[in-house]
């Protein structure tokens, strides 16, 4: 997977998450686990939930 495709990825898979939990519920561990990659991607990609959370 490209790291544009795994961005996506992160992504939808970060709005389920915050649109079914809320923002405070959901961590960098669960967003990496539904995603199948380790908490490192997620950081490297957005530094953390936050980054993911403002896109």
């Amino acid at each position: 997977m490209s790291g544009s495709q795994r961005r996506e990825q992160l992504v939808a898979v970060g709005r389920k998450l915050f649109a079914a939990k809320g923002y405070e519920a959901v961590s960098v561990e669960e967003i990496a686990a539904k995603a199948e990659v380790s908490k490192p991607v997620v950081y490297e990609h957005f530094g953390g939930k936050e980054g993911l959370y403002a896109v």
